[in-house]
């Protein structure tokens, strides 16, 4: 009997811990496109009303419905739940950006559409 308890509060810890933060992604401020010109792209990482803070944020951006590959963007975090990095685009129009947040190890995955406009 005690071994079947164990491993019940064995499951629900792992339950837990796994259940971790919600991470709500969003872009604040989108880059531009101006020929050999870089632009600030800012996310926002939060769970619910609460700010995240600490993490390791990489993004590959791809165009949505053209071939340029995909370029990586290391972000910086702000503090504030606010995440900066820096980006020079081959050219405006509908992007996705495939974001990796890690935290403590775990790695969380978000794909995001955005408009970049000509700055």
């Amino acid at each position: 009997m005690n071994k079947f308890i164990g491993m019940i509060l064995v499951v629900i810890f792992v339950l837990v811990g796994c259940g971790g933060a919600k991470m709500d992604v969003a872009i604040e401020e989108a880059p531009k496109y101006k020929d050999g010109v870089s632009y600030p792209i800012v996310l926002t990482v939060e769970d619910g009303d609460e700010v995240i803070t600490g993490l390791e944020v990489v993004a590959d951006l791809e165009m949505s419905r053209m071939d340029h590959g995909a370029i990586e963007v290391l972000f910086t975090d702000q503090g504030d739940g606010t995440y900066e990095g820096e980006v020079e685009l081959p050219m405006a129009g509908e992007w996705i950006a495939n974001v990796d947040l890690i935290q403590d190890g775990e790695t969380y995955d978000k794909t995001l559409t955005f408009e970049v406009n000509e700055g």
